[in-house]
């Protein structure tokens, strides 16, 4: 019962935190993919890499090189690593319907996925899990939900997050599923939610990590999204 056992140390890592704004989860992940293939954007990406590990040296980052059939499946099904990130692209890859079986098989046993700063991985997800995801944009500062973040690791993160100096794009809050929570929005722009899906989690942040400046705080939201 690999899932059982990773609900315990999950539970772990939910719960032995110190208390809000130090956010230190004694338990971070060890473990995550980040897609790192050529449409990927390689300042943003090393960025987001950056951020996932300041306070957490000890992540070991694994690069998923191309999103074709066979290294998506590899990568996916090869050890227990709970977490994919897919950082924002250049241009768009698109994944075969294969690719997208796959990544729906991966988060359905219990694992993330984790899309970051990008309209085009709204479109994804649209049609990768059948979600009906429309694009938004306001500006911030964006608001905490405080009943949605309850029991996730999002409730030990800021009540407000600034706009950062780049690009945020959002999700309209109504076109998000029914097992959907938003984490962060503001008039109904959600920059930060996730989706329950079967046993795993579909999660996504607006932020595209494409300036260093004004960034306070975004780094716990990419931490937290990735603890879901």
């Amino acid at each position: 019962g690999g899932v059982g056992g990773q609900d315990v140390a999950m539970g772990g890592a939910y719960y032995a935190v110190s208390k809000p704004p130090a956010f230190n989860f004694n338990r971070f992940i060890e473990n995550a993919w980040i897609y790192d293939g050529r449409n990927a954007d390689a300042d943003t990406e090393g960025f987001v890499e950056h951020m996932a590990k300041r306070h957490h040296y000890k992540l070991n980052i694994h690069r998923l090189n191309s999103l074709r059939d066979n290294e998506v499946r590899a990568a996916l099904f090869s050890k227990s690593i709970h977490c994919i990130m897919f950082p924002p692209l250049t241009h768009f890859p698109g994944l075969s319907e294969l690719a997208k079986k796959d990544l729906r098989g991966y988060v359905s046993s219990g694992n993330n996925a984790v899309f970051i700063g990008s309209y085009e991985w709204l479109s994804i997800m649209n049609d990768a899990f059948g979600f009906r995801l429309m694009s938004d944009y306001k500006e911030g500062p964006f608001y905490r939900n405080d009943r949605n973040v309850r029991g996730t690791p999002f409730q030990w993160s800021m009540s407000r997050i600034q706009q950062p100096d780049g690009s945020v794009y959002a999700a309209k809050v109504d076109s998000l599923p029914l097992d959907g929570k938003c984490m962060f929005d503001t008039m109904g722009a959600c920059v930060v939610f996730y989706v329950k899906y079967n046993l795993g989690t579909v999660t996504y942040i607006g932020f595209a990590y494409d300036t260093p400046y004004g960034v306070e705080h975004w780094d716990q939201i990419l931490h937290a999204a990735m603890m879901m």
